[in-house]
């Protein structure tokens, strides 16, 4: 569906080092048909315009690896499917290794797994980006169901402090006595709101909704998906492709130049050809 989603709107597709597959080029006005497709094929939304959950990277875990200890693809997917949608001060990333090998690059992410032949170890803190930084070691040899907790306290009480556009490793740096006390909070209740924090979890777990089904269901939200108010079924002419491995990307200033001096160029219509 993906493809044919992509062949039929002209979409630039890659996939992710987080392991989706990305569509690029979709208009305004095009969005709704588009969400629609992928809805009524079961997809849901990434949340990838959003300040929240982005993605949970796993490897193949004891399943398929000879060196794996647990399951982390199988623990990957639970946690994707808890903590999607989650509104937070900044995105979230999680990855989760099923060994010490580390392929799923646990340690560079917001909450990183790591199994261990006990359950597994939780690091925290850790982001790629501009200043990257390696997670530290919050908790050891947790089983499942302490592991999720642990991280739905840690989440939430990092969306409750955290400023605005703070990521988990610069809050970390900055909140008053660092690690050890993020950790005597959410391990050992030192503040006495780990009930609180593991209700919000609870709370936002039961309350999930797709949001690209949402704007499907409300006649006023789909009202906003125009490229022009006053001419809602018309694109915008002025955008320009070039093509590229097969698929259409935008035109850079050299190539509008050349379009310019009639050299060949797309010009982005209301429809475009999909060759295959």
């Amino acid at each position: 569906m993906i493809g044919e989603v992509a062949k039929d709107f002209g979409l630039y597709t890659k996939i992710t080092g987080g392991q989706r597959i990305d569509l690029f080029g979709a208009r305004m006005e095009q969005l709704p048909a588009i969400w629609k497709r992928l809805v009524d094929a079961g997809f849901e939304s990434g949340h990838a315009y959003g300040k929240s959950l982005r993605t949970v990277k796993s490897c193949v875990g004891s399943t398929w690896c000879r060196y794996g200890v647990q399951d982390s693809t199988s623990m990957a997917i639970g946690l994707e499917l808890r903590y999607r949608g989650l509104r937070s001060p900044h995105k979230l990333k999680l990855g989760v290794s099923g060994c010490a090998r580390e392929c799923a690059e646990a340690r560079g992410k917001d909450a990183g797994i790591i199994a261990t032949e006990n359950g597994w170890n939780l690091y925290v803190g850790g982001n790629g980006g501009f200043t990257p930084r390696h997670a530290v070691l919050l908790a050891e040899d947790l089983d499942d169901e302490t592991l999720v907790r642990t991280i739905d306290r840690f989440f939430m009480y990092y969306i409750r402090t955290a400023d605005r556009l703070q990521r988990t490793a610069a809050w970390l740096q900055e909140i008053e006595g660092g690690l050890d006390h993020v950790r005597a909070v959410i391990m050992d209740d030192s503040l006495g709101i780990v009930a609180d924090l593991d209700e919000a979890m609870a709370v936002h777990v039961a309350a999930y909704r797709d949001e690209w089904g949402d704007v499907l269901d409300d006649p006023e939200k789909l009202a906003r998906f125009t490229s022009f108010v006053n001419a809602p079924e018309a694109g915008d002419d002025s955008l320009a492709y070039v093509m590229e491995r097969g698929q259409r990307r935008p035109a850079t200033a050299q190539e509008r130049a050349a379009a310019a001096r009639g050299e060949a160029v797309l010009i982005g219509g209301t429809t475009l050809e999909v060759r295959s």
